[in-house]
């Protein structure tokens, strides 16, 4: 024991040889010896038990110490286990490192997956566009067969009329209701509709003519409501 005027006494007692050498490495890495540690230990039981310690003789004071410092050192390193003791240099700048590389990761991951939606998202207007374009061309071309084939009408119907003593419109042609021109074309009324509302006006047109027993195209008249002979 250290006190003013008294001699140095070394103290010595029994601990499990591991918990021993665990309880020498935790106070390294805390920057400390273990016999420094033992004297705090020492110090704090004295200052909590200074009035029985007077009272105590030597040996029994031994024993309690024994006994103290041994628990002491048991809950250093239940409470040091516990608490994940602080580790070393190395071991926080390995951490460090690790955080940082996942991180660094992390954020090239996000990147390309960035990027790769925005790839994704420029092919698909591209194809739009292409399809868009598709479907212009595609209502043209139909328009000038519609055109060619009413041009092809007309020079027959002409031909008829001139050679024939008939006069007048065909009934045919003459402009039909929604439900006139649905049982020309062998469907119901809202399949006409239907249709006539979905589609562009020449694909209608071209729709109505595949429908038509005589193969003409039929177009919707919004100032008379009736459907006429598609010009």
């Amino acid at each position: 024991m250290s006190n003013t005027g008294r001699k140095k006494k070394l103290a010595s007692f029994n601990c499990d040889q591991r918990k021993w050498e665990q309880f020498i490495a935790c106070c390294n890495s805390k920057g400390t010896t273990a016999t420094a540690t033992l004297l705090e230990f020492i110090e704090l039981y004295l200052d909590d038990s200074q009035d029985q310690l007077d009272a105590i003789d030597g040996n029994n004071l031994d024993k309690r110490l024994d006994s103290q410092i041994k628990a002491s050192v048991e809950k250093y390193l239940v409470t040091s286990n516990n608490s994940n003791a602080s580790p070393t240099n190395e071991t926080i700048i390995a951490i460090c490192e690790r955080l940082d590389k996942l991180e660094s990761e992390f954020s090239n991951e996000s990147n390309s997956n960035q990027t790769t939606v925005i790839d994704n998202l420029a092919n698909l207007e591209q194809k739009i566009e292409k399809m868009t374009a598709r479907m212009t061309q595609l209502a043209e071309a139909i328009i000038k067969i519609q055109d060619y084939l009413n041009n092809q009408q007309k020079r027959g119907q002409k031909s008829y009329y001139n050679n024939s003593s008939y006069s007048g419109q065909s009934p045919r042609m003459q402009p039909l209701t929604e439900e006139g021109l649905a049982k020309r074309l062998g469907v119901s009324e809202e399949t006409v509709r239907k249709e006539r509302i979905n589609l562009p006006p020449p694909l209608f047109v071209a729709w109505c003519k595949n429908k038509d027993r005589a193969g003409l195209g039929w177009e919707f008249n919004q100032n008379t409501g009736f459907y006429q002979p598609a010009s």
